[in-house]
């Protein structure tokens, strides 16, 4: 598909409303895309400018019902909340949650580092989330923790027995965090798997992408 084809298929794409999240989950295209690359192009753009705004993370509406029912009635930290979209979301619907990211993206910045997003929904903590634990919170929100930093790791050895952390990205060998990490959440850690497989119900993902939502319980 040529340059000119792609920019006339977004277009018309768009004309329906921008690629946003928090929509019905039948509202997103399926990986399956990847087997039809004259189809590939147009959610692969649409994807690039979805991550300069939101993140790699497609939340379906039902995955937030989702993330807000195991979250009812617990004190939640979102550990590098980014735009704090989710956490706000979040917060609407009545859960307790503190957005904490070291960027404030109100503000102007290295543009090499971290995602353009031009909007700021919830930034309740600007610093190191790591310096907020284990403090009182139960449950530590983790979406995407950037590949090759220690960040996910310094807030899984900070985290105390009990606490909870959601984690979304791709598994041990993907984008997301580092090979230690993964050691760190295998041998620290146990999977709750009703709660995990609850929350992937309804999780679709970026063609080209292999991120799923992990529920664990440090031990």
């Amino acid at each position: 598909m040529t340059h000119t084809a792609i920019l006339a298929k977004l277009e018309v794409a768009e004309q329906a409303g921008p690629l946003l999240p928090g929509l019905p989950a039948a509202s997103y295209f399926s990986a399956d895309l990847l087997d039809q690359p004259d189809e590939f192009d147009v959610p692969y753009h649409q994807r690039k400018r979805y991550n300069r705004e939101f993140g790699f993370c497609l939340f379906t509406a039902e995955c937030i019902c989702s993330l807000a029912a195991l979250c009812k009635g617990k004190k939640v930290l979102e550990a590098g909340s980014g735009s704090g979209w989710l956490a706000d979301q979040l917060a609407q619907q009545g859960i307790a949650i503190t957005a904490a990211d070291w960027t404030d993206y109100r503000q102007a910045r290295d543009k090499n580092r971290g995602y353009p997003m031009r909007s700021v929904f919830r930034l309740d903590h600007h610093g190191d989330a790591v310096a907020l634990l284990p403090g009182s919170f139960d449950m530590v929100l983790l979406v995407w923790p950037n590949l090759d930093t220690s960040f996910g790791e310094q807030v899984a050895h900070a985290m105390r027995s009990g606490q909870v952390m959601i984690l979304e990205g791709e598994e041990k060998g993907g984008n997301t965090a580092t090979e230690k990490f993964f050691d760190v959440l295998s041998a620290d850690f146990e999977r709750l798997d009703a709660e995990t497989q609850a929350l992937n119900e309804h999780h679709r993902t970026f063609p080209g992408l292999h991120d799923r939502w992990q529920v664990l319980r440090k031990k």
